[in-house]
């Protein structure tokens, strides 16, 4: 009698982990509850900045001029905003699973770390580039509308800056998901990603000092507001997209990481 051959099931490659990581995005309250207060919120900003615009137009001062806006710009002055909600969105994925503990569960399943952040990731990139152009579609028309005749509608600049959100919405996203892994906690992620995306760099940018304005615009809230408004100063959008890119990278980096070092 020929001996039983066994041949054991592997569980843990990428993309069995990266299945898994898309159906417990899609599981859990709190992804569609972060979703609907971003297009709420979203919504609500636009149609403020609309009617802020046609207000500002029908009150000018001597010598102001009335100028129509593009309704995208509605959608990247949104963002700057509505970032902190797609940070919590991103990082919520991380640190949901330490707060349950079913972050044991995972590891079990996955048993190459590194496996599990890039699952993670390649689940988030495209869902928060989807989520940036949502978000910024909405605040787009609704300031739009609310701007009246002051609103420009024209369609390449619109789609270019509805791709600029996208692009945004994910950099700042994996950023914030990275550093999830390293702090673990979502109260603490969401100072580090409050003060590093919106306020440090907005304190920064004000100043007179150009080593600070310099310092702001290597931050990654710094370098999404030039990459956005389309500023050249101190760095062009495209250095300023680098700049993006390199941070979401190494928040990835950083938490893998810490992940291959500490228990779970």
């Amino acid at each position: 009698m020929s001996a039983a051959v066994i041949t054991p099931r592997i569980i843990g490659g990428l993309p069995n982990a990266v299945r898994s990581e898309w159906t417990k995005l899609w599981t859990v309250r709190s992804s569609w509850l972060n979703l609907a207060a971003g297009v709420l919120l979203s919504t609500l900003l636009g149609m403020q900045y609309g009617w802020g615009l046609a207000y500002d137009n029908s009150h000018l001062g001597p010598g102001e001029v009335a100028e129509k806006q593009p309704i995208g710009h509605f959608g990247a002055s949104v963002i700057l905003i509505v970032q902190v909600v797609i940070a919590a969105f991103a990082l919520l994925t991380v640190t949901s699973e330490y707060a349950t503990g079913s972050i044991r569960s995972t590891l079990q399943w996955t048993p190459v770390r590194r496996y599990v952040v890039l699952a993670k990731a390649a689940v988030l990139a495209p869902v928060l580039f989807g989520y940036g152009v949502v978000v910024a579609a909405l605040a787009s028309v609704a300031g739009g509308l609310t701007a009246g005749s002051w609103a420009d509608w024209e369609a390449a600049g619109f789609v270019t800056d509805l791709l600029s959100v996208g692009f945004y919405a994910t950099a700042a996203g994996l950023f914030s998901a990275g550093i999830a892994w390293a702090v673990r906690s979502t109260a603490g992620t969401l100072t580090v990603a409050f003060l590093l995306l919106l306020v440090v760099p907005l304190m920064m940018g004000q100043s007179s000092l150009r080593a600070l304005v310099w310092t702001s615009a290597l931050l990654p809230g710094g370098a999404g507001q030039n990459y956005l408004t389309g500023a050249t100063d101190p760095l062009s959008p495209v250095l300023s997209a680098v700049v993006l890119i390199a941070w979401a990278v190494g928040g990835l980096a950083l938490g893998a990481g810490v992940l291959k070092r500490r228990d779970a």
